[in-house]
């Protein structure tokens, strides 16, 4: 039986036959070292857009790129690859790339809508121990614009931990987000305490106490106060997942 490769394989496979290294592979299709890291050891997808950034640089061949099947590559290495050879509309190869991951649920939009653009941040936003959030950004996330609503500040950011599991944020999702300085009691939110960063729901009891509980009953509510440094960035709009 034929072993079909995951995304990362298939990714580190190509590298090593064009003997790049991953910082080297990286900068050619506009991503860091580490996220191509990432993606050959499995802790997470990518975007459409950045795929079809290999498949300009690189003379691959787009359906092995997406699903494994056929060849790795169209033509020789030596001569000169033409964009428009895989001729895939950005919306179309997104749909495919859905398919192909095992991405899709009900509430995926219309393939045909148009896109947006979210910074992804650098760096992890911790579901457990607070931790510092880097805010270097690493790459641009190609997002249905009908996720964000017309919304104004909005980023991403990938999750560090399972103290959120229980409202279905999981290890390694990324989580798109309106940067915004206040929040209402029960909404998700990206907070910083101390300098700190972390994804917690918000809560606010009687006489205005604060805390940021977590979806886990293996960790306990941090309490807010009023020593602490304390700020909310933000409030999640949505968690998405990669399947590799």
């Amino acid at each position: 039986m034929e072993t079909v490769l995951s995304l990362g394989q298939r990714v580190r496979l190509l590298r090593d036959h064009l003997e790049l290294r991953q910082d080297e592979f990286g900068a050619r299709v506009g991503i860091s070292g580490n996220r191509i890291s990432e993606i050959e050891n499995g802790k997470g997808g990518t975007t459409a857009s950045v795929l079809m950034s290999l498949c300009r640089e690189f003379p691959v061949n787009p359906e092995w790129v997406l699903s494994g099947r056929g060849k790795m590559l169209k033509e020789r290495l030596g001569s000169t690859p033409r964009a428009v050879d895989f001729g895939i509309r950005l919306n179309v190869l997104e749909e495919q790339m859905r398919r192909v991951l095992n991405a899709e649920t009900d509430a995926d939009p219309d393939p045909d809508q148009p896109l947006a653009r979210v910074p992804l941040y650098m760096g992890a936003v911790p579901a457990g121990t607070p931790d510092m959030a880097a805010g270097e950004i690493e790459e641009y996330l190609d997002m249905p614009a009908s996720w964000i609503r017309g919304k104004k500040n909005i980023y991403a950011l990938k999750v560090n931990g399972d103290s959120m599991i229980d409202i279905g944020i999981m290890h390694g999702d990324t989580l798109l987000v309106e940067a915004r300085e206040k929040a209402k009691h029960g909404q998700v939110v990206i907070a910083s305490i101390n300098g700190e960063v972390t994804v917690k729901t918000l809560s606010i009891g009687g006489g205005g106490a604060v805390s940021l509980v977590p979806e886990n009953p293996a960790y306990r509510p941090i309490a807010i106060t009023a020593d602490m440094d304390f700020r909310i960035l933000g409030i999640v709009l949505a968690a998405v997942r990669h399947y590799g």
